[in-house]
């Protein structure tokens, strides 16, 4: 395992995001986009999890996302952030839930 410096931890800004709407993305089997409300802001972040999880198991939920790393594009729609999850070593995926009386926006560190 690489060791980093905790300063490098820091440069990533982690939030707490209310996913106000999910959907699959057409023409993918992994893909769902996910309209999320980060208290001051809304962004639009897509997730790999589709083959484990239903757009309807992320709907009204509070995650902790990644927010600034480039945006990229999948299937044609630009992704601002990524969600954070949680994976075993047999590739299984747990979604980490916030508790609801967190604020959206929250920084998480």
């Amino acid at each position: 395992m690489e060791l980093y410096d905790v300063n490098e931890f820091w440069k990533f800004d982690l939030r707490v995001g209310l996913v106000r709407k999910a959907e699959r993305l057409r023409r993918t089997r992994k893909l769902i986009k996910l309209d999320v409300d980060f208290g001051t802001e809304e962004r639009t972040i897509i997730t790999g999890i589709a083959d484990q999880y239903s757009p309807e198991e992320l709907e009204g939920k509070k995650f902790i996302f990644v927010l600034n790393l480039k945006p990229k594009e999948f299937s044609g729609v630009r992704s601002e952030g990524l969600l954070v999850v949680a994976e075993s070593e047999d590739g299984r995926v747990y979604l980490l839930p916030v508790p609801e009386d967190v604020p959206e926006g929250t920084k998480v560190w």
